[in-house]
């Protein structure tokens, strides 16, 4: 008796809904591996279609390419690329998810790829434009890179997926202009040799699959490159961003020769560390670090290091910082700060800069029982503490180096910065990050103002 005195809804039999938007728009996506990859696929879309009538409605949503376009959709929890009966009440909304996986196009820009979907109510349609652009590329899946590989096609793209590894005695070098994208698991292990060769006009750049300008900054999109002990690489005119470690070394360092030269190069937008080191050996010129979770540099646990021309700055608040991001230490720790080893350590840094958004930035833990010699000239640092470690008379402290624009991260000086022309003269570099010329005196840090 009780459910006799229910009404049923009443159901309007023609009715236009009303898109949340008229497009979905999905930018860059590289096409599948293979016709039978699930990899890669897009980020899910959001959108929401709404009921606008004071009845309810009954409504059929369908996939203009059907069964074989690259565009799935998920209605009320149901998928398909036809799906009936969704029932929605008056002036409410449903929800509906778009993904894309792209098929290969065999072109070497990006191709547009479009669709639709349609709504039905009864006699009415309304639709909402699909669109993404796909990028055919070269792929490599958890492999071990063969000995005496080059990458050099600057055509297309190269995705690594799941990881590559340069095992003892290979060689693996990257040449200019080449564009490398790594999945979210993704890491490079270095057993042997690994080399990027760019140039000025044509630099080779490394960041995570999602090649969008929205994701350019965010940190912690693939793990970074490793250099094993016994690695070895020489990293110029290279770009290498939104890792979790840019490049990190446990390479013994060898007396005075680094296993590691970087040149021209930019770490950035990295959630723990642009570059660290465990007792390594690295050489760095004209070299960019910047905008990290926790350091722009740490080199831990002793080693050799040498910069020169090079940049260390970070205003991102990626994460709260406890310490300042440039750290050193000739000590090995555990996580209660306990002393577990010691090693010497061999600093030098020249027309540098350390900066960031700390009062003190520089952060140095140093014992006695291992050697700890720091070499420091023309340089500038953010610190209150270090004074006694850092010589005072040929350096310069907490002057604010006036950045041209960190928050999108152009390190470049400004026309009054106080670093214009204080290098030392006989710094031996003739060109800067970018490989314009330098002046004489230069600018301290790896930007040279024109």
């Amino acid at each position: 008796m009780i459910s006799s005195c229910v009404k049923s809804p009443e159901f309007a039999q023609n009715e236009s809904l009303e898109w949340s938007n008229d497009t979905v728009y999905f930018d860059t996506i590289f096409t599948r591996q293979s016709q039978t990859g699930n990899y890669p696929i897009s980020v899910t879309k959001i959108l929401s279609v709404k009921n606008p009538s004071a009845l309810w409605v009954n409504a059929n949503f369908e996939v203009a390419g059907g069964d074989q376009s690259s565009y799935k959709i998920n209605v009320d929890g149901l998928s398909g690329s036809k799906i009936n009966n969704i029932e929605i009440a008056p002036n409410d909304s449903v929800f509906v998810f778009v993904q894309c996986a792209l098929e290969a196009n065999n072109e070497t820009q990006p191709a547009l790829v479009l669709d639709s979907i349609w709504a039905r109510v009864g006699t009415r349609n309304s639709k909402i434009m699909l669109a993404a652009y796909g990028w055919d590329a070269h792929y490599v899946r958890d492999s071990i890179i063969p000995n005496n590989t080059v990458w050099s096609d600057a055509s297309k793209p190269y995705v690594i997926i799941d990881g590559a590894y340069v095992a003892p005695n290979s060689k693996w070098t990257w040449k200019e202009g080449i564009q490398v994208y790594a999945s979210a698991r993704s890491g490079i292990y270095v057993f042997g040799e690994f080399n990027i060769e760019g140039s000025k006009e044509a630099r080779v750049s490394i960041q995570g699959d999602k090649p969008v300008f929205s994701s350019k900054t965010l940190p912690n999109q693939w793990y970074g490159i490793y250099f094993a002990p016994g690695g070895k690489g020489n990293i110029k005119y290279g770009d290498i961003t939104n890792a979790s470690f840019g490049v990190r070394t446990d390479s013994l360092a060898q007396g005075n020769a680094p296993s590691i030269r970087l040149s021209n190069t930019r770490i950035q937008y990295c959630g723990q560390t642009c570059l660290v080191s465990l007792s390594g050996g690295i050489e760095a010129e004209n070299c960019l670090f910047a905008d990290a979770g926790s350091y722009t540099f740490l080199g831990y646990f002793g080693g050799w290091y040498k910069f020169n021309h090079c940049t260390f700055a970070d205003h991102s608040q990626i994460a709260i910082r406890r310490d300042g991001h440039f750290g050193m230490t000739n000590t090995l720790r555990d996580g209660n700060g306990y002393l577990l080893d010691v090693k010497n350590l061999t600093f030098s840094i020249e027309n540098s800069i350390i900066w960031g958004n700390r009062m003190d930035e520089v952060t140095l833990d140093k014992v006695d029982q291992a050697d700890f010699n720091f070499n420091s000239s023309f340089s500038l640092f953010r610190t209150k503490n270090e004074e006694e470690i850092i010589p005072k008379t040929t350096n310069y402290f907490n002057l604010d180096p006036l950045f041209e624009d960190h928050e999108i991260g152009n390190f470049s000086l400004t026309t009054i910065s106080p670093a214009l022309e204080k290098a030392n003269p006989a710094s031996g570099l003739s060109v800067d990050l970018f490989g314009n010329s330098r002046g004489n005196p230069a600018d301290i840090g790896a930007v040279e103002t024109e």
